[in-house]
């Protein structure tokens, strides 16, 4: 049996579906550039005649094109201890070419290639659920997906989330290398400022806790095009989403207008939040006074 081969053919497991060989499918068609072939069986002579084999067969040589996890012993482990599913076998693999560099790959990895891999392999990284909730993930999404997905429709539902699969890829791409931009841009900033308790920034950066990285840091003033003002936001504890360093005075809780006007003596003051991470003027000049009085406290 020959394959007239048109286009690259991709075999794959049949039967349910997970992340880790959506995912997988998704990464090669985005490294070819060009929509593969899916092959959906657990026949060796079939899937033994693809161009890639994914998850299935037992082994891996990657200079063979064949990408599985299964075989006794796993296909190794990251250095801390996340053992590699076929989806990160892949991103080791072109993960670097496909981003355009090392540190961008990196981080799509921790982000979101080495989770899906813990989860196919049955390591639950989110073990301590102090609220007795947990995240909802791209997994679970695939998971329920199956739940409700009928057989005479699992190729047709296969190829929909490869698509959808490739939109979250490409997506996280263009997160990394613009995070890896900005960095550069707010560490020049945090390099010229002479009081580096406040950063002062010109433009509307989302990756301000790139500052965590460094002692002084305290308070970042950055625009807020969307609403036509600027805001004042305490830079969180390296390591932490939500543990600001300091807090903004908490006589500022969810103040605003002409409140908040009177409270801190800024004429354009317009609003703080409650938790006290972060606060807005209508002027550049104004949010700089909240964060200098923020200083002060």
């Amino acid at each position: 049996m020959t394959w007239l081969k048109s286009k690259k053919t991709v075999a794959v497991h049949s039967g349910n579906f997970h992340a880790d060989d959506i995912f997988s499918v998704a990464l090669l068609s985005l490294y070819l550039k060009e929509k593969v072939k899916i092959i959906r069986t657990r026949d060796e002579a079939v899937y033994g005649q693809a161009d890639y084999v994914f998850d299935i067969g037992q082994v891996y040589e990657p200079e063979h094109k064949r990408f599985d996890h299964h075989q006794t012993g796993g296909a190794g482990n990251r250095v801390n201890g996340i053992p590699y599913a076929t989806f990160g076998l892949l991103w080791k693999e072109y993960g670097e070419s496909l981003t355009g560099s090392k540190e961008a790959s990196d981080m799509i990895d921790k982000k979101l290639v080495a989770p899906t891999d813990a989860d196919d392999n049955a390591v639950d990284i989110c073990a301590d659920f102090t609220y007795g909730v947990r995240p909802y993930t791209v997994s679970d999404y695939i998971v329920y997906r199956n739940s409700i997905c009928e057989e005479k429709d699992r190729q047709i539902v296969f190829e929909e989330l490869v698509e959808w699969a490739k939109n979250i890829v490409q997506m996280e791409i263009k997160v990394a290398n613009k995070f890896l931009i900005d960095r550069e841009k707010i560490v020049t900033v945090y390099n010229s400022t002479t009081d580096k308790r406040l950063i002062i920034l010109d433009e509307d950066y989302e990756e301000v806790q790139v500052l965590a990285d460094y002692p002084e840091p305290l308070f970042v003033v950055r625009p807020a095009p969307a609403i036509s003002a600027w805001k004042v936001y305490a830079v969180k504890v390296k390591g932490e989403k939500f543990k600001n360093r300091i807090d903004l005075p908490v006589a500022w809780g969810s103040k605003r207008g002409v409140e908040f006007a009177q409270v801190t003596g800024v004429a354009d003051a317009l609003y703080c939040h409650h938790q006290l991470y972060m606060a807005i003027a209508k002027s550049k000049e104004g949010a700089i006074k909240l964060a200098q009085i923020a200083l002060e406290k």
